[in-house]
């Protein structure tokens, strides 16, 4: 469906209509549904514009179409072979080659969920210090969205002896 909608766009939207098919299912993790999605578009791409100059790649492992002109659809196959080899390192140089291309189409957050998800990479926690300031006066600090502060117990430590009540006021 998405490569009927991109037939009546630009040609060089392919990769956001590629994308619109294969985010979701890597965001669900089903990475066959995905790599299946990506096959098919371009499949569809390449016949349909004999004239883009595809470059096929193949291994034992697996099989990569190279579009010189379109370099986020290659960013694509890329990142469904960093998924498939389990690779941190290749998912960040892949990344780091093709930011140029990335900062003009906005997939930050899908792909910062992606690199959570597939590689352990943990998603930077935006802190909004009012937010803390009003749920710690509010709910007495017992914020249960707060970033948790580890405490330091020593082995030989004994137990804080509870304090005395206060005293009644009259």
């Amino acid at each position: 469906m998405e490569y009927e909608w991109y037939s009546s766009d630009e040609p060089s939207t392919a990769s956001q209509y590629a994308a619109r098919a294969v985010f979701p299912y890597l965001l669900i993790g089903n990475t066959r549904a995905a790599n299946k999605a990506l096959l098919l578009f371009t499949s569809k791409l390449s016949s349909s514009h004999p004239g883009l100059g595809v470059q096929s790649i193949s291994s034992p492992s697996s099989d990569i179409r190279i579009y010189p002109s379109l370099p986020l659809l290659n960013f694509l196959g890329l990142l469904l072979l960093a998924i498939q080899r389990g690779s941190s390192d290749l998912y960040k140089q892949v990344k780091t080659h093709y930011a140029s291309h990335l900062k003009e189409v906005g997939w930050e957050e899908p792909l910062a969920q992606i690199g959570e998800m597939y590689f352990g990479i943990k998603i930077p926690s935006q802190s909004n210090p009012m937010f803390d300031m009003m749920s710690s006066m509010l709910m007495g600090g017992n914020n249960p969205f707060a970033a948790k502060k580890k405490e330091q117990k020593s082995a030989g430590a004994a137990a804080p002896a509870a304090a005395p009540p206060a005293p009644a006021v009259d």
